[in-house]
């Protein structure tokens, strides 16, 4: 089963100052303009243009607000506005996925997955966004096992969770039975901006992240690595759910050309 991942760039890396890719511009986007390619891949996907597509993203920071909805369709109240005042070099986006208030930002792995629901691999049921939902769950809970952390999903609220504290943010979108949006894994993020809204409904300190909960992990002491290396475990797990394999299955790609 063909399927493509990308890794998001603004612009080239820049490589002259070893070991601070952290702090390199290039791999940070607009929560924006990456809504804008996904529109752009859907209407690929559903005409069979493209194969499924994951896209791997670290945004600039943000704060979004989704539909109100969960994966059931039932409406759900916004807990709390938008701050009057957001701190500065922070956006605000209205976005067309479900679920509530959530921040993005530095340090957190946002994944977009682009599947059309056509029944024809198991990561794309047919014409089930609940399944879809409990399906990208699983991946991302497989691979936590795989580095050492028992993370679970909850019936009552989609995400990933690790006790009490939530890990991952859910959020998708459908258009012509084609997924848009995704999963928010807190990686190294930091995690003040979520007390600035109440994430998703829940009080700001359920949120934590992976540098937290694996503190001996190496792959996350070496800040300049851990994304090419989460990007590339996240793969290989989806693929070994279809059956298949790669050698290098994430390809880094430029925002700017995509959009052209």
């Amino acid at each position: 089963m063909k399927m493509q991942f990308w890794s998001l760039r603004s612009g080239p890396a820049r490589t002259e100052v070893k070991g601070e890719s952290e702090n390199d511009p290039s791999r940070l986007v607009t929560y924006a303009q990456t809504s804008e390619l996904q529109k752009k891949l859907v209407e690929l996907r559903a005409s069979d243009e493209i194969p499924d597509t994951v896209l791997f993203v670290e945004h600039l920071p943000v704060i979004t607000r989704g539909r109100g909805l969960q994966f059931t369709g039932a409406l759900r109240p916004r807990h709390m506005p938008v701050p009057a005042q957001l701190p500065a070099g922070m956006d605000f986006s209205e976005s067309e996925r479900g679920g509530d208030l959530t921040y993005h930002g530095p340090g957190q792995l946002v994944v977009y997955p682009i599947f059309k629901l056509d029944g024809q691999s198991p990561h794309s049921p047919q014409h089930d966004v609940g399944a879809f939902l409990r399906g990208l769950e699983k991946v991302l809970i497989s691979e936590f096992a795989a580095l050492g952390l028992h993370a679970e999903s909850r019936a009552e609220a989609t995400g990933v969770w690790v006790g009490e504290r939530k890990l991952v943010s859910l959020g998708i979108a459908i258009r012509k039975w084609v997924t848009y949006h995704g999963a928010a894994i807190n990686v190294v993020n930091d995690l003040e901006p979520y007390h600035l809204i109440s994430p998703c409904g829940f009080a700001p300190e359920v949120m934590t992240r992976l540098v937290d909960l694996l503190p001996e992990f190496a792959l996350l002491k070496n800040t300049s690595d851990w994304r090419t290396e989460l990007e590339r475990r996240l793969a290989l797990r989806w693929l070994g759910h279809v059956g298949a394999s790669a050698a290098s299955p994430v390809k880094v790609r430029l925002l700017s050309d995509l959009l052209s």
